[in-house]
């Protein structure tokens, strides 16, 4: 039998939440196999950007998708939401082009002659960004949210269950039992089951709060019978899985309200702005005295964390230090201000939010530690038992690593192969090496920490005093 891969997201899980007590069937899967202590995410740490890199192999300034909410590239005052599939859609009708730069999973593996399937309980945008082009690929994409969000493949499927429930808990649960029902006696070559949980709780119920927990426990336990007939039947020698997070989640200590903010700054007027835990700054024409003296204003700014621009201050970073450097990225790029302090919960990591989001729940987006730092686990047959990774390693290095260990050849992505988990293990040729970009001028000072791997960033945290 052929090797056969599934990807399991669990969407805004952080490392520090998966133990014993809460995520124990995690914890079995993780002596299973090998467990990467290191992983992270890109930026902006957003769900569709995340998921645009785990399909490509790619980070944001080369597949394109460079944030949740960005401004049309034909028409700056209007805004993309990403969440929304039809909104991607029409972005792709009015650029006449395709919505990612770079192929994807989909794409390869149907050059290939393989299947691939994703199963999701994220948005409608999530599951259509998994692969864009699952119709004209004849692949099966099946979103929970109903036909209108799944290939023809998937809607068809969907007349056959019955149908998901509406709550995101019971949505997830439903999603990962129909891979365990329906895919996993004869599962395709490539499945990614993306479960919206724990970060829909997060947001809505509060980070660490006890309905988020509880929600993390009931995909823990869905998660587990997937795990339980693995073990038993016999994909356990042909099914290679591994388990992943998008992105961490900080806590909301503080709001604040950008457009109010800048409103009344001269050199805002025409600009658009788009915000969240980081925003961007549209300025017309790309005016630079215009992009720096903005810029500038954001560095004066208690509310604000990090700040990027190619033609900004000396305060300010580029944008291709945090490798999403886009045509479709503003002018400016901005964090709101977070720090590693204990939230009243306990958990690491308070921010600034701007938006309808309550003080204690958790948002992500920017460059905190609690927002960058992931899951990541890899178990099979092939795959070194009971071990840990202290490699970095991130969303980029997903595909190139289900590509090689289903024997198919790919391009050239951005991310490696993990092949130190592999049985046998090979190691990087090339030690890690920390690099600490660093801007500061009139009070204000900033560092974004990142680690080099051979020719693979990772980008560890920024921050500012």
């Amino acid at each position: 039998m052929k090797t056969a891969f599934l990807l399991v997201v669990f969407d805004g899980l952080r490392p520090d939440m998966v133990t014993a007590a809460t995520t124990p069937n995690l914890m079995r899967f993780a002596a299973l196999g090998t467990r990467f202590t290191r992983a992270r995410s890109v930026f902006p740490s957003e769900t569709r950007v995340c998921t645009a890199t785990v399909t490509t192999g790619c980070q944001p300034r080369r597949h394109g998708l460079i944030a949740n909410r960005f401004a049309h590239p034909a028409d700056h005052r209007r805004i993309v939401d990403t969440g929304d599939r039809s909104a991607l859609q029409a972005m792709q009708h009015d650029l006449g082009q395709d919505l990612l730069d770079v192929p994807t999973l989909g794409d390869i593996l149907a050059h290939a002659g393989r299947d691939f399937v994703v199963l999701s309980s994220g948005s409608t945008g999530q599951a259509y960004v998994l692969n864009p082009r699952a119709a004209a690929n004849a692949q099966l994409t099946l979103s929970a949210h109903g036909p209108q969000a799944s290939s023809p493949l998937g809607a068809a499927m969907l007349a056959e269950l019955d149908p998901p429930p509406a709550a995101p808990v019971a949505r997830g649960v439903w999603t990962a039992e129909v891979f365990r029902t329906r895919f996993l006696p004869n599962p395709p070559a490539a499945t990614v089951l993306w479960l919206c949980e724990p970060d829909t709780s997060a947001h809505y119920q509060g980070l660490g709060a006890p309905a988020q927990m509880e929600a993390l426990r009931a995909m823990d336990a869905a998660f587990g019978r997937i795990l339980d007939d693995w073990q038993a039947g016999p994909q356990r020698d042909t099914l290679q899985i591994m388990v992943a997070s998008d992105h961490g989640h900080t806590t909301i200590t503080g709001h604040t309200n950008v457009a109010a903010a800048i409103a009344d700054v001269p050199d805002f007027a025409g600009c658009t702005l788009v915000s969240g835990s980081s925003g961007s700054i549209w300025v017309p024409g790309g005016d630079r005295a215009r992009v720096a003296a903005l810029a500038a204003w954001l560095t004066r700014q208690n509310w604000v964390g990090n700040v990027f621009a190619d033609d900004g201050p000396p305060s300010v970073l580029p944008q291709s230090a945090m490798q999403a450097d886009h045509s479709r990225a503003g002018q400016i790029v901005f964090t709101l201000r977070a720090t590693a302090a204990p939230a009243p919960t306990g958990l690491p990591g308070s921010a600034t939010y701007d938006g309808g989001l309550k003080l204690g729940a958790g948002t992500h987006g920017g460059l905190s530690a609690a927002e960058l730092h992931t899951v990541l686990m890899l178990a099979g047959s092939q795959i070194m038992p009971d071990a840990r990774s202290e490699w970095p390693a991130g969303l980029a290095d997903i595909a190139p690593t289900v590509l090689h260990l289903l024997g198919i050849a790919g391009p050239v992505m951005d991310g490696r192969i993990l092949g130190e988990a592999l049985r046998p293990g090979t190691t990087p040729a090339m030690a890690p090496a920390t690099e600490s970009w660093e801007a500061s001028d009139d009070g204000y000072s900033q560092r974004l920490a990142r680690t080099r791997l051979g020719g693979q960033v990772y980008l560890d945290c920024g921050d500012r005093d």
